[in-house]
């Protein structure tokens, strides 16, 4: 038993090792292609070329280029007797590694070329034929078994680690500030003027309440036709609630502290979970990639459609204001609506650019008709 978990467990690690340089190669691949457009007219990087850019900069940007070239290099390396196991999503990202190195991997030239020389036959062609290959393989079931044990281990650990980003967080905050926070700050309170200082929003409402009470007993007495009520007796109901809602601006001060105080264990969980599962984010990325890249066309148009109606379009901002409301009352802050204003004509449009540069510079070269697609969704704008 316990050399079959053995087993399982070496499994299970090799999984996440192939997960990890499959994706870490192809996010060197989609460096140097980021840097072929941005710097060579997307074409091959050439080290003699002089760029229009300071020294710096360039030695800055080969420095990028040389380390991504290794690491696709090494990656291709590693992936090499696993091919067979990968589909979908995991071999087109190994198909743009190869395609990457094909360009630079030339031995019998020591610099790249600047055109690339057309393939003898169609890519397509090639691709079938390669299939059937593998089809006639005596080890094409065996490899396919390897395949979905590797995907299945690294959906594992995706769903693991992505349970552990959001339980921790959670967990971490109702534990400190029930077991912790909370009895320190009631212990304390009342003796740091910092603490029990009621902050402006409390102390507005708690005015505000008081001449709505105020309100409420004249009013009481011109309905009931009775006499209105002494000045004496007036201001001693009016101190009692005053000194109720003193209390109760006490408590939400409190509370707010208590939020705040919760909310940085949260984080600083958070932080943790992150720092000690830095490969399994790794294999999360990939499993989140290859489930997003993985949906046909329509469906990516359909949640960028989705997604940027909710959050930058033109009726966000009533979206945007409850959101900003209810973090100002949970931290017990002013809500200030030149700040809230202020938010919504920035952030928004910070947003759609972040958006539309991932678009133009990803989404574009690696499903360009999911763009076509979202562009005539979108009524060819």
């Amino acid at each position: 038993m316990g050399i079959s978990n053995w087993i399982t467990t070496f499994g299970r690690a090799r999984s996440l090792d192939l997960s990890n340089a499959l994706e870490r190669g192809y996010e060197s691949a989609l460096l140097i292609q980021s840097i072929e457009m941005e710097y060579y007219n997307d074409r091959p990087v050439r080290t003699e070329l002089e760029l229009r850019i300071p020294r710096a900069m360039q030695a800055q940007v080969l420095r990028r280029f040389r380390t991504a070239l290794q690491i696709c290099r090494d990656s291709q390396l590693n992936l090499e007797g696993h091919r067979h196991e990968l589909a979908g999503q995991e071999m087109r990202q190994l198909q743009l590694i190869e395609s990457v190195m094909r360009r630079y991997d030339n031995q019998s030239q020591p610099l790249p070329r600047i055109s690339r020389s057309p393939d003898v036959l169609p890519r397509s062609l090639l691709t079938v034929v390669d299939q059937v290959r593998q089809q006639l393989d005596p080890d094409a079931e065996q490899n396919v078994v390897q395949g979905f044990r590797r995907r299945r281990d690294s959906t594992l650990v995706s769903l693991r680690i992505l349970l552990l980003l959001i339980l921790v967080p959670v967990l971490v905050q109702q534990v400190s500030r029930n077991y912790i926070i909370s009895p320190l700050v009631d212990r304390f309170a009342p003796q740091v003027s910092f603490l029990n200082y009621p902050k402006p929003k409390l102390e507005r409402r708690a005015i505000e309440e008081l001449r709505r009470y105020r309100g409420e007993l004249e009013f009481e007495s011109l309905v009931n036709k009775q006499q209105l009520i002494a000045e004496a007796e007036l201001e001693q109901q009016l101190t009692r609630r005053a000194q109720e809602l003193k209390r109760e601006s006490e408590r939400g001060s409190n509370e707010a502290i208590k939020n705040v105080a919760a909310d940085l264990f949260a984080l600083l969980g958070f932080f943790f979970v992150c720092i000690f599962g830095q490969r399994d984010l790794q294999v999360l990325r990939g499993f989140l990639d290859e489930l997003i890249y993985g949906l046909s066309d329509s469906a990516k148009a359909f949640a960028i459609i989705l997604f940027t109606d909710i959050f930058v379009g033109f009726h966000s901002p009533e979206g945007w204001t409850v959101l900003l409301d209810g973090v100002t009352h949970h931290l017990g802050l002013p809500a200030d609506e030149n700040f809230i204003m202020l938010f919504i004509a920035t952030f928004p449009v910070i947003l759609a650019t972040i958006l539309k540069y991932w678009i133009f510079r990803y989404l574009n070269r690696v499903s360009p008709s999911s763009v076509a697609t979202l562009r005539n969704m979108n009524g060819g704008g």
